[in-house]
């Protein structure tokens, strides 16, 4: 994804924003986000009580997201 996108979900997420960051996201085909994307996505869904959606989402880059610090946190989801 390119930085800009990057930054605006960063300020969307800080913002509380999470429903803009899903429509957004969706708009693009799932062949085409990679791990940033689906990771936002799936928080996204998460801070939205989507929990159903969100471990969809995060199925998708488990194998990538054992590397990645945050992973552990994006994974504290309830439900």
């Amino acid at each position: 994804m390119d930085k800009e996108l990057i930054a605006q979900l960063t300020q969307w997420h800080e913002d509380g924003e999470h429903q803009k960051i899903v429509d957004t996201l969706m708009e693009i085909p799932p062949v085409d986000r990679d791990y940033e994307g689906i990771s936002s996505l799936a928080r996204a869904y998460n801070n939205l009580g989507h929990y159903e959606e969100a471990l969809e989402q995060f199925a998708m880059i488990a194998e990538q997201g054992q590397n990645d610090l945050l992973w552990y946190d994006h994974n504290s989801i309830q439900g």
